[in-house]
């Protein structure tokens, strides 16, 4: 490092984990994870694990998604355009801003199952993003007719494990369920009117499948016959069969083709291509509403044959709120008795794929909904208070806050916490994230986009030496002004890693010229040794400088660091050496660098040397000059 760069700079690189942490999620960047939910032929590696790499992210990572749909498609329409290549179904992305090396070894994992997607690979992209995923929904499958397996199938073939979902009945919904869903039963008020309460005061929701759904739509309280689980229609659905759904009809086994897609830009319906063909098996295939009824107003044929006519046409796929009521939680229906048994495979995975899909969109309406208070800008190493408040889910409520560019929180696991970000030399945006779980074990992440405004340097250094003299090393050292300086500590090593402090000399507080300051060390070690300055401020916080290397007690050359990584430094003896050949060797002996080297006329005796276009492994190091014939094993890794 050039000595007359700013001393801080050293500390603050080993700030910076990951350099596109340093940005706020305005745009999509550059190094992003584009997931291609179009990508054909759709299978369940390419349609559904998807949805498995997305939960797992989620829960194991806290890594958010974005949801990225345009608004006005058409059916299997672009959601956006990135590199000439166009991206439908969907798409989801994994922000460049949490893809830490552990996160991109997850990503990896996923495309050996699979996946398909690619790395945006520079720049930034605008797609319009319908939501941000932050959580995953708490849902529980219905296991009290032992058909659970058909649903249970679906998290199977998307990588899903068994801990996303609980089994239980109607009986055992509380708050703390977001979703309700059942493949396949005959509901009775005794065992389904639990659902009324669901859907209303617990604002939940529901997806079914095949005959369970007209038989609930006709299934009503005897105490209460205004309370129906007649969800989606005025008056409850035809039958699958007669005398099975109380007095309503029954209709055709098989419904009247073609049928259409429609809404093509709901979440819910992205999924590429068709997906009827996975409905017709079973004991119920289509719905239709009874004869003088009709589906609610704000119900949503999603895929509707052509039997009857609007309001009350046949449908294979129908959601929308409870009772007409968007105060209510959300329901959707799902013709055919297993959707992963007949069809095309890609048929198949489309109706699965609408299934996840309801799961996202319910799970936005039932996240943890908070506010924050986070002040922006803030100043670097200044202590601010940083606050939130929940307003949903169940109490008690857990709280985990930290930065994507480090720094401190007291009280980091309360609701009103301190935050003290880094030192910084330049203005730097951060990402502060929360992570709040409710006593259901709900989660949710808040990202808040916050400017560090950068601190005054505590001083500027103009060098740093440490060469031997005589039985001694003398170290050196000059700052060109000070800032509430304290203190300088001369620390020493043996191996650049793990130094001792081998004097305190004070610092000027504050200066704003030239001062200079030495230091004997009279016991040196002998061999190889280095040294360093750590600054420390009035307030503790502190610095450190380059590290310099002297060798005592003996000639010849020093490279450091070694083992290495990109560069290495070569010191020559000062005020002996003026020009030497460099070489390294690999293993088999052949020469793979071959360079001279002159120091400067400044009395320099240190040179750097680029080695990471090489591959990481052992090599020879040679330095020969008139005087010195110099050989060294060098580690790259």
């Amino acid at each position: 490092m050039n000595l007359s760069r700013k001393f801080v700079l050293l500390a603050l690189a080993s700030l910076i984990n990951f350099s596109a942490f340093s940005q706020c999620v305005t745009a999509i960047q550059g190094n992003s994870f584009i997931i291609n939910m179009g990508f054909s032929p759709q299978s369940n590696s390419t349609g559904l694990k998807p949805y498995g790499m997305i939960y797992d992210l989620l829960s194991n990572y806290d890594v958010p998604i974005l949801w990225c749909i345009r608004p006005t498609k058409a059916k299997d329409g672009a959601d956006f355009s990135y590199n000439f290549s166009g991206y439908s179904g969907g798409t989801f992305v994994v922000p460049a801003q949490y893809i830490d090396p552990t996160v991109a070894g997850r990503i990896t994992y996923w495309l050996s199952q699979g996946v398909q997607g690619t790395y945006a690979i520079a720049g930034s992209f605008t797609p319009i993003v319908y939501d941000t995923i932050t959580s995953f929904p708490k849902v529980m499958i219905d296991n009290g007719s032992g058909n659970q397996n058909i649903i249970t199938g679906y998290y199977t073939n998307a990588g899903i494990p068994a801990s996303a979902y609980i089994l239980g009945i109607p009986s055992n919904l509380s708050g703390c369920y977001d979703i309700w869903t059942n493949p396949h039963d005959d509901p009775t008020w005794a065992s389904h009117g639990y659902l009324y309460n669901f859907v209303t005061a617990l604002k939940g929701n529901i997806w079914s499948q095949c005959h369970e759904v007209s038989v609930m739509e006709s299934v009503q309280n005897p105490a209460f016959p205004f309370q129906k689980l007649n969800f989606l229609t005025t008056t409850g659905l035809q039958c699958y069969s007669a005398t099975k759904c109380g007095a309503s009809p029954a209709h055709a086994n098989n419904p009247t083709l073609p049928v259409t897609y429609q809404y093509p830009a709901d979440p819910i319906m992205q999924f590429i291509g068709n997906m009827d063909g996975a409905t017709q098996n079973g004991s119920e295939q289509w719905y239709i509403p009874n004869s003088g009824g009709q589906w609610y107003a704000t119900t949503k044929r999603g895929v509707k044959t052509s039997n009857g006519v609007s309001p009350s046409e046949g449908t294979l796929l129908v959601y929308g709120p409870a009772y007409g009521n968007a105060a209510n939680g959300t329901v959707m229906y799902e013709a055919g008795h297993n959707l992963n048994g007949s069809g095309t495979a890609a048929e198949r995975v489309q109706a699965q794929r609408a299934y996840f899909n309801f799961l996202l969109y319910t799970g936005k309406q039932k996240r943890l909904s908070c506010s924050t208070t986070v002040p922006s800008p803030m100043g670097s190493t200044y202590p601010y208070s940083v606050s939130a408040t929940v307003s949903s889910g169940t109490a008690p409520y857990t709280y985990q806050w930290s930065s994507s560019i480090g720094g401190t929180f007291t009280n980091g696991n309360t609701a009103n916490a301190v935050y003290t970000p880094p030192f910084r030399t330049t203005d730097t945006l951060d990402n502060i994230k929360l992570k709040i779980t409710d006593a259901c074990g709900r989660v949710n992440l808040k990202i808040i986009c916050a400017t560090i405004t950068a601190s005054p340097l505590p001083i500027e250094l103009l060098s740093f030496t440490a060469a031997p003299k005589e039985n001694s090393v003398k170290t050196q050292w000059c700052t060109a002004s000070e800032i509430n300086n304290d203190f300088f500590t001369l620390e020493r090593s043996v191996d650049a890693t793990s130094f001792e402090g081998i004097a305190i000399i004070d610092g000027a507080g504050n200066s704003t010229y030239r001062r200079e300051y030495s230091y004997m060390d009279r016991s040196p070690l002998s061999g190889l040794s280095y040294y360093r300055l750590k600054q420390t401020d009035f307030d503790g916080q502190y610095s450190y400088s380059d590290i310099v290397p002297v060798k005592f007690n003996g000639r010849g050359f020093v490279v450091f660091p070694n083992p290495a990584n990109n560069k290495i430094t070569i010191l020559g003896e000062q005020n002996r050496e003026r020009r030497i050949k460099v070489q390294i060797l690999d293993l088999s002996g052949r020469i793979v660098l071959e360079q001279e080297i002159e120091f400067d006329e400044n009395n320099s005796n240190k040179f750097e040397l680029d080695v990471s276009p090489f591959a990481r492994g052992v090599y020879t190091l040679i330095c020969t000059s008139q005087s010195e014939n110099f050989v060294e094993p060098l580690i790259l890794r």
